[in-house]
């Protein structure tokens, strides 16, 4: 499975939110966040992750022959998840810088 980089990411359409009658948020006609984006990038992570752990099962229960294909699929689960992090310690990072600022 390929993944994406994020400035090839497909947003979902632009939505802003309003309150539904059941109390929940949901988005018509707005800009798309970032957190859309990052929850986007997160899921494709947890995808490749799972992908990883089907194909690593299936050989080592004999299914499968692939050892390349398996390698390839836990190494891009490896640097997927690798990035989600990154993002995550840079934000952390920011929101401290934030913090810290007097004004």
């Amino acid at each position: 499975m390929r993944i994406a980089p994020i400035t090839e990411a497909t947003p979902p359409a632009r939505t802003e939110l309003t309150e539904s009658a059941t109390g929940a948020s949901s988005r018509v006609d707005g800009d798309v966040s970032f957190g859309d984006i990052f929850a986007q990038v997160v899921a494709q992570a947890s995808q490749a992750d799972a992908v990883a752990a089907q194909k690593v099962d299936a050989l080592a229960r004999g299914v499968n022959d692939d050892l390349h294909g398996t390698m390839i699929a836990t190494k891009e689960a490896d640097i997927s998840i690798k990035l989600v992090g990154s993002i995550r310690n840079k934000l952390l990072d920011a929101f401290n810088e934030i913090w810290k600022t007097s004004v």
